[in-house]
């Protein structure tokens, strides 16, 4: 080790010798960021004048020698310098020179800002010595510098002086503006500060013993001659003191105002000092202050007088509830104030010594006390307070008085004049400045003298100051006052302030009244009482003096009123209360009390809130109480055993009078009635009539109005017959409003009518008779008043039946006049779908109209065919395989598509009926053929040329009699393939098998698509006619069997007359009577030859004449067709010929076929036949599709891909051909629910022409289809949400038609119904069809991706006058046409097709529509 130091030194020796021997004598103190003030430079840089010694100087000179100066450009140099002397000395740091002495590095400290000053003198480093060799200490010996830390735990050790206190405060606002992290630690430092607080004890009082304080204050007791050290933390300092109150008393909390003089009031303002003082607040140190001698003694005068001044100004400076809250603080019971003692005390109190007393005996000095002078002397507040600025406010707040005591005032009343002349002592009172406690003895003390009672006083409130108009009240007592002297305002305003009343307070003037009222009438001052009750009125008017108090004395009984006695109706007089009586004399006819008519009732009534009528409710509650008042009397004289007509009929005119005047009265107020407070009334009988010579209250919905008699006309209308019905069956009354109101109608309701009729059928018949009866029937049947059929509707007989005796009889008045009726429930009476059966037994019938067979048959009637049991036998021998079994059975396996044909029937037809016509089916020629028809226990046997029966499940036999008629031929077929066949389902079939094809092709049956070739399309030889074979097995037959010599006539298509033995049978000859329902059956066959049908039937028509009219009709129809089309160049082939040719046309439709087609020309074109044929041919001019998702969604499905691959010679089962059917079906019901929802936005399409056009179809000159464009916007309509009533949407096509529909949208709703009703034909959602108006072009409908839009302008010019079958029928081929669209775009062959695919396959739901349609 001395090897290193003297090696060390050796080093260090060398090196000086080129340090420069200069060394700096003084340096910079202070950072330019600090400041150039004097006491900051002072502060953070401590002054150290005392000069280098020789020490310092060689110590500055060795510590520079190690901090060369850079060499070389490497500063590698340095570094190995650096740790050179590192490795050299491991353990130990440099030796550095303090103020005290060399020292190592690490126990040395470098001054920080002024730290050093702290307590710090010996291990500090000189501020020059670092200087000049900073480098030496901060890098080479790693010298410390001085933290807060340092300075904290330094202080913690010392107890500073009061110089080094102030210059420590001084400093940390400098210090903390240099090193902002230091602020941190400032709570620290103040906890950690003690200091000597002996020279300051003089400025404030000692300390007590208890105080806070005397615990930290540790004596330094050396000895006993030693002076005790008050030392103080200056944690326990809080408050600075503001500079007006340095002078006076502070607490212990607060700076010494030494202390703070010396700092000064800025530097502790500063915000470093936040958390460390505060200003003291003047409310604790007027709290302070309170317990000070100053105040609680009042010595020393000068400080009480300046410590009254102070808080007289911060009183001044408060303002409300502040005020009072400060002076609470304040001492006032203390003798606090000083006095000028020029006076002797009233002998109440004795006052202190040192002229102080308290506030509450003392007056200000300005108070004038002379009236008093003979009672007392009275101390005021010394001048000296009001000369300093104490103000009268702080003082009369702390209680000083103005004027005498009220007490000391009373004790000496009898001193005084005024007793009897109170004018003296109000002048006084109203001069002097009295304290909210003497008003209220004034207020409450009685001193002052009633006119004309000279023996006692009064309070001011049991007295009135005089008024005239008050004289009307006995309990008035005015003040006694001068009559030759007036009243000053001002005293008249005193006089009211303590009590003195003006008016009667309205409780007075009510308790008056209200015990007058009691009073007999004649005891009663009826003058007085009038002026008491127009005082009262008067001051309720606007703003007056009782109109907000009176309301509760609404119910006290004070107001003359007239009441009418119900019972003897005399007029009684008597008193109510506002609430109990009105002022219209019209309510008194209800019993209510009423104001006198001879007072001025609207105005008194107008004052005192009373109602002109009654409430509602009340006039409901009276109303009920009448009536069972009146109920009681009607039952009392019943019980009573009246028997005396005329006191009968005298009470019951005096009820219907009574209720007649107060329905009166109640219709006057109709107006003020509401919907709940008539609830009541529609749940109760409450309205009279007389009935049967009684009087009997009935519910509103059980009586009705009168209709006034009209005699302009003479002819019975539809309401005529109405009002008969409501007179005949229902109580009536003349026209009320009131009543109206409550539910009493002109007219019965359906529902009513219903109601009486199944709780009264036989009283309603009684009253009605027969065709009336049967009217109301229609009317119920055409508008059900029920949702469903309930057990008592079915059980309750109220039904026509009819048992028909004269067989002539057919429907309509006749049968009331030649036939019985009677009423029955509904499953007692049969509705007649077979009149042959309903012959065979007597039976009760529904009337035969069509909506009153549905009524009764939804109610629970039957048909007749359905309770009519059927069975036949067959006898005789039978036989297979004749010829007229083969030729039957060759018409049956031709003809099984049509017969299967779902279109053919409204029916549906069986599950299993295409098996029962196939090749299972077995046909058996019988000899005889007896039918025997069950009715409950009657039965009857008849023959019959064809039946049917069920051997197996898997085989069905047919039995035919050699002369086979082709209604009980079709009878038969229909009850095996349909689950009910009635008449006119017979007589088609019987058409279907009878008729020729090219007839039924002509007739409009779908003859073409549902029967399939039985050869290829060449031309061969014309095959034999099924009627040519018939007709040679027909003769055969004739030669073999002489029994079937008829059978003929299916061959030649006749209907056979019957045999000599079907003439002599027991039962009746169907052919001799008139079969009913040919007609209607025809009509719907040949709609447009309607006309015809009646003329050409005749009378009592049989089967074949019926068969041959509607032979000539197809024939008329087909001559009629082809005059239309002109002469065509059609094949004259059989069935079959004509059956390939159409399926041929079907093929020709794709690209591929196109040579062929051109070749055909129009000679092979199709035709539409029938009324669809006619609809499609209007409407192809004028019903369209726009391309706007059609044209490229739609896909072009062709017919021929829905039917089997395969060779056309072989022939197709029937289960094929269903399938074929069904899979058409379930096509076209895709493509017609496919449509989609109306755009809510409108429709903007441009014009679009399709030049590919198929052959045949020409469209303008050039061939070419030009489909419209469409611009529709929605129209709002009067609904509001763009929609009909329904809801259907509506559209606008064009500028000018938003007017026209809104002046005419009546007319949208009634085409919204048509198409309604047509969307729920084809199971259309409302959403997917639109109704627009377009003034112009010709476009009747269009279908825009799959969204079908009307024109409402063919609506309006073709059916609007009349919604009828033809209006329906004609929109419902334009919903067929525009549903086609959905599969195909353009207007081709596919498309036609289409149409009357979907036509034909929803018509049968069709035709039940056009049945509902009157």
């Amino acid at each position: 080790n001395n090897d290193i130091k003297s090696s060390l030194f050796s080093f260090a020796t060398f090196m000086a010798r080129n340090v420069k021997n200069t060394v700096t004598e003084a340096i910079k103190a202070v950072p330019e960021i600090v400041g150039v003030d004097d006491e900051t430079t002072e502060l953070l840089n401590p002054i150290d004048d005392r000069p280098l010694c020789m020490e310092e100087r060689d110590a500055i000179l060795l510590m520079k020698a190690y901090c060369p100066r850079m060499s070389t450009p490497d500063s590698l140099v340095g570094q190995c310098l650096a740790k050179g002397f590192a490795r050299c000395l491991p353990s130990s740091s440099p030796p550095v020179l303090t103020a005290g002495g060399v020292v190592r590095g690490t126990d040395a400290v470098l001054p920080n800002h002024g730290m050093e000053a702290f307590g710090f003198s010996n291990n500090v480093v000189r501020r020059i010595v670092l200087e000049n060799a900073r480098e030496y200490h901060s890098l080479i010996a790693t010298v410390p510098t001085l933290t807060i830390d340092d300075l904290i735990r330094a202080l913690k050790d010392q107890v500073l002086e009061e110089e080094m206190l102030v210059r420590l405060l001084k400093w940390w606002p400098k210090v903390c503006r240099v090193e902002r992290s230091m602020e941190r630690r400032g709570l620290l430092l103040k906890e950690a500060v003690r200091f000597d607080a002996t020279n300051m004890i003089g400025e404030r009082a000692a300390p007590k013993s208890g105080d806070e304080n005397a615990g930290n204050s540790p004596s330094t007791d050396a000895d006993d001659d030693v002076q005790s050290v008050q030392v103080r933390r200056l944690e326990s300092i809080l408050y600075y003191t503001p500079n007006n109150l340095m002078d006076l008393p502070l607490p212990e909390t607060s700076l010494p105002p030494s202390l703070q003089k010396e700092i000064g009031l800025r530097i502790l303002e500063n915000n470093v000092y936040d958390h460390w003082f505060s200003s003291l607040p003047f409310v604790i140190w007027a709290s302070f202050v309170s317990c000070d001698e100053c105040l609680t003694e009042g010595r020393p005068e000068d400080v009480n007088i300046k410590v009254m001044a102070t808080l007289s100004k911060h009183f001044d400076s408060l303002e409300g509830y502040a005020k009072r809250r400060f002076v609470d603080l304040l001492p006032t019971d203390s003798p606090c104030i000083l006095f000028d003692s020029d006076g002797s005390s009233d002998g109440a109190t004795s006052l202190s010594k040192h002229h102080t007393a308290p506030p509450t005996q003392l007056y200000l000095p300005t108070s004038d006390l002379s009236a008093f002078a003979g009672v007392g002397v009275f101390h005021k507040v010394s001048k000296r307070l009001t000369k300093a600025g104490v103000s009268d406010t702080f003082l009369l707040a702390m209680g000083v008085r103005t004027t005498i005591s009220i007490d000391f005032l009373f004790l000496h009343l009898d001193t005084l004049s005024w007793n009897t002349n109170p004018k003296p002592l109000i002048k006084y009172l109203l001069e002097a400045d009295l304290s909210p406690g003497d008003l209220l003895k004034l207020r409450s003390t009685q001193y002052l003298p009633a006119e004309g009672d000279e023996t006692h006083v009064y309070a001011p409130s049991e007295l009135y100051l005089k008024n005239d108009k008050l004289k009307i009240f006995p309990f008035v007592r005015f003040l006694q006052w001068p009559t030759s002297e007036g009243m000053p305002k001002s005293q008249r305003d005193f006089l009211m302030n303590l009590g003195v009343r003006v008016d009667v307070p309205l409780s007075s003037v009510m308790s008056f009244m209200e015990g007058e009222c009691k009073k007999k009438e004649g005891d009663r001052d009826e003058k007085v009482y009038g002026s008491a009750l127009d005082y009262l009125t008067q001051q309720l008017g606007p703003h007056g003096l009782y109109e907000k108090d009176f309301s509760r004395y609404k119910s006290v009984k004070f107001l003359p009123c007239i009441r009418q006695n119900l019972e003897t109706g005399d007029v009684i007089k008597e008193m109510q209360s506002p609430a109990a009586c009105y002022y219209n004399p019209s309510s008194i006819i209800m019993g209510f009390s009423t104001l006198d008519p001879q007072l001025d009732t609207l105005h008194i009534a107008t004052r005192t809130k009373c109602s002109k009528d009654p409430s509602c409710h009340v006039l409901i509650k009276r109303l009920i109480q009448l009536v069972d008042i009146s109920k009681a009397k009607v039952d009392h004289f019943e019980k009573a055993g009246g028997s005396d007509d005329k006191e009968r009929e005298k009470l019951k005119e005096k009820i219907l009078t009574l209720f007649e005047a107060v329905f009166s009265y109640l219709a006057s107020r109709t107006s003020d009635f509401a919907k709940r407070d008539l609830a009541v009334l529609t749940k109760m009988a409450f309205v009279p009539s007389e009935s049967r010579g009684q009087v009997i209250f009935y519910h509103p919905s059980q009586i009705f109005f009168k209709k006034e008699s009209s005699s302009t006309t003479q002819e019975t209308s539809k309401d005529d017959v109405g009002d008969s019905l409501t007179e005949t069956l229902f109580q009536q009354i003349q026209y009320n409003a009131f009543l109206s109101l409550v539910g009493v109608k002109a007219e019965p309701s359906l529902q009513e009518i219903f109601d009486l009729m199944i709780e009264k059928p036989d009283e309603v018949l009684d009253s009605l008779g027969e065709a009336k009866y049967k009217m109301l029937l229609r009317r119920i049947a055409s508008n059900p008043p029920f949702n469903h059929v309930t057990k008592k509707i079915q059980s309750c007989p109220f039904l026509l039946g009819y048992l028909v005796i004269d067989e002539e009889v057919a429907s309509g008045d006749e049968v009331g006049q030649k036939a019985q009726y009677v009423l029955a429930r509904a499953e007692d009476i049969f509705l007649v779908d077979n009149s042959f059966l309903r012959r065979q037994f007597p039976m009760l019938v529904s009337p035969m109209e069509q909506t009153l067979e549905e009524f009764y048959n939804k109610i629970g009637s039957k048909y007749v065919s359905e309770v009519v049991k059927k069975d036949f036998e067959v006898q005789g021998p039978t036989w297979a395989d004749t010829p007229l079994t083969k030729s039957f059975a060759s018409r049956i396996r031709e003809r099984r598509p049509l017969l299967l044909s779902p279109t053919n029937s409204s029916r549906p037809l069986l599950p299993n009926a295409a098996k029962v016509l196939d090749d299972q089916l077995e046909i058996i020629q019988a000899d005889k053929i007896q039918a025997k028809y069950s009715f409950e226990r009657s039965s009857k046997h008849l023959k019959v040329t064809c039946c049917s029966k069920q051997k197996t499940r898997q085989k069905t036999t047919i039995y035919l009699t050699s002369d086979p008629d082709w209604f009980d031929i079709g009878s038969a077929i229909g009850a095996l393939i349909l689950q009910r066949c009635q008449l006119e389902d017979a007589l088609l079939l019987s058409q279907l098998l009878e008729s020729p094809l090219e007839t039924l092709r002509y007739r409009g049956f779908p003859v073409d698509r549902v029967l399939r070739p039985v050869s290829k399309p060449q031309l061969p030889p014309p095959p034999e006619p099924a009627e040519t074979k018939l007709a040679t097995h027909a003769e055969t037959k004739i030669a073999n069997h002489p029994e079937a010599s008829a059978s003929s006539s299916i061959a030649e298509g006749k209907s056979p007359e019957t045999n000599d033995q079907g003439k002599n049978s027991a039962g009746p000859n169907p052919g001799n009577k008139r079969e009913e329902g040919f007609e209607s059956i025809l009509k719907q066959m040949f709609p447009s030859c309607s006309a015809d049908v009646a003329g050409l039937l005749g009378p009592n028509p049989t089967k074949e004449k019926a068969r041959q009219v509607a032979n000539l009709l197809a024939t008329k129809m087909a001559d009629d067709k082809k005059m239309q089309d002109g002469p065509k160049n059609e094949s004259n082939g059989d069935s079959s010929t004509l059956a390939s040719q159409s399926i041929n046309d079907d093929h020709v439709n794709g690209p591929d076929n196109n040579a062929n087609t051109n070749k055909e020309g129009k000679g092979t074109k199709k035709r539409s036949s029938g009324f669809m044929g006619k609809v499609l041919k209007g409407l192809h001019g004028g019903v369209g599709n726009v391309s706007k998702g059609v044209g490229s969604g739609t896909r072009q499905i062709k017919q021929n891909t829905l039917l089997p691959a395969g060779d056309s010679n072989t022939p197709s089962s029937p289960e094929r051909d269903a399938s074929t059917q069904q899979s058409l079906e379930a096509m076209l019901n895709q493509a017609v629910q496919s449509s989609r929802s109306v755009d809510n936005a409108g429709i903007r399409s441009p014009e679009t022409t399709i030049t590919s056009l198929p052959q045949g179809l020409e469209r303008g000159d050039n061939g070419c289809e030009i489909i419209p464009s469409q611009d529709l916007r929605p129209f709002k309509g009067p609904h509001g949400n763009f929609k009909s009533r329904n809801g259907i949407k509506v559209f606008t096509g064009a500028s000018d038609a938003a007017p026209f529909l809104a002046q005419n949208f009546n007319a949208v709703e009634r085409f919204s119904v048509v198409v309604q009703h047509l969307a729920t034909v084809f199971k259309l959602h409302l959403r997917t069809v639109a109704i627009y108006y377009q003034p112009n072009g010709h476009t009747i409908a269009f279908n825009s991706n799959k969204a079908l839009y009307f024109n409402l302008r063919y609506f309006c010019n073709l059916h609007q006058d009349r919604v009828d079958s033809s209006c329906y029928s004609y929109w419902y081929m334009t919903f067929a046409h525009e549903l086609a669209h959905n599969l195909v775009s353009a207007h081709n062959k596919e498309h036609g097709s289409f149409t009357e695919s979907i036509a034909s396959m929803y018509l049968p739901d069709f035709v039940k529509l056009l049945s509902q349609i009157p």
